[in-house]
């Protein structure tokens, strides 16, 4: 075990070089976490409330940005008959989570959500359902109270939905939420408009008569609804960027150890060339000692980037139910992936320089 001996032979720059690749692969493990988990949880909610239709504004770049008017919502419902459910989603800024998730639902959107314990609330009173994750973290029970914009709310319900995104947040009356998301602002607005069903031709028929009738909305099947965001493609350029300064970044820590090694070890190289050894066969050795730190670093950058996940969730300021606390074996893979091309990546310069040695001269080096 050449190699090792060589690593070992530079102990401290090999510590630093595994940490620098460690801090590579925990940015880059959390931030790619982060970014499909919330993908994730908006699939979950579409799947858990059965959304087969979404109406939202066109040029939305999240779900907490559309707007739809009063007049909007309202001609929406008379066209199509009362089928139309709207929704409004915000967040909140309050002492018990940073970023408190509140939606308002009308009673027949009400009735899809799975309890946990206790009832929906009743139209018209500051009584709200809490999410599963949030009555958790903040002990609460059924008949407690809690506050959410100057006013204090009984909580009816505990619900769960299966994402973690509305599981840290409460439910609530559609004309209370609007209320409190108002914010001073022009009350009655709506943040969204879901229609439940199976039937293909009126489903085409929906999309067609909104496009025509509601230039400033879109309508599109609720499976595509997280794909469509602007926000997440914006989201998806910025990991891609991460992921590539992560690359390069790393390849050039590991290009430096080993141009550093090949510089201190030149006459021995030369020495291993005059008894045999081609250049081939030394660069096979730095490969060797390149995976073995790449492979260090990756595990602990995965453990590194589990721990900043559980970190941001405990953080007040980040809020609780939007961070996964947890790495998926695609994430670990990808992590796994992107070392073994930087450990590959890295030779190229020092096989360059590997590739001049000239065994005499490298004899001569002091």
């Amino acid at each position: 075990m050449i190699f090792l001996q060589n690593i070992l032979r530079a102990p401290v720059r090999s510590v630093m070089t595994t940490l620098g690749i460690a801090g590579g692969v925990a940015l880059f493990v959390a931030v790619i976490a982060i970014t499909n988990d919330l993908r994730e949880q908006i699939a979950e909610a579409i799947g858990a409330y059965n959304l087969e239709m979404v109406v939202y504004e066109r040029r939305a770049t999240s779900p907490f940005s559309s707007t739809i008017s009063r007049d909007q919502m309202e001609t929406l419902m008379d066209r199509f008959d009362g089928a139309i459910s709207p929704l409004v989603v915000g967040t909140l800024n309050e002492q018990w989570n940073a970023y408190a998730m509140v939606v308002g639902a009308p009673p027949q959107f009400v009735r899809r959500i799975p309890l946990v314990a206790g009832t929906s609330y009743a139209d018209g009173q500051q009584e709200v359902m809490m999410g599963e994750i949030a009555a958790q973290r903040l002990g609460k029970q059924v008949g407690e109270s809690i506050p959410l914009d100057g006013r204090t709310y009984t909580i009816t319900g505990i619900f769960r939905t299966g994402s973690r995104l509305f599981d840290g947040g409460v439910m609530g009356d559609i004309s209370e939420v609007q209320r409190m998301l108002s914010r001073g602002g022009e009350p009655g607005k709506y943040t969204m408009a879901l229609l439940q069903t199976t039937d293909t031709a009126t489903r085409e028929r929906f999309i067609r008569e909104i496009s025509q009738s509601f230039p400033k909305l879109r309508a599109i099947p609720g499976t595509e609804f997280a794909g469509s965001l602007r926000l997440l493609r914006v989201v998806n350029a910025f990991v891609t960027t991460i992921s590539v300064v992560v690359v390069l970044g790393t390849a050039l820590i590991v290009t430096n150890t080993l141009l550093m090694a090949v510089a201190e070890r030149t006459r021995e190289i030369g020495i291993l060339m005059t008894v045999g050894w081609t250049p081939w066969r030394v660069l096979r050795m730095l490969l060797a000692e390149s995976l073995a730190l790449c492979i260090l670093g990756a595990a602990a950058g995965n453990l590194g980037g589990l721990l900043l996940l559980h970190v941001l969730n405990r953080m007040e300021s980040v809020g609780f139910g939007w961070i996964p606390v947890k790495l998926n074996l695609h994430i670990v893979g990808s992590a796994l992936g992107v070392t073994l091309f930087v450990a590959v990546l890295a030779l190229v310069w020092p096989a360059y320089i590997l590739w001049r040695i000239q065994p005499l001269s490298a004899l001569r080096h002091e």
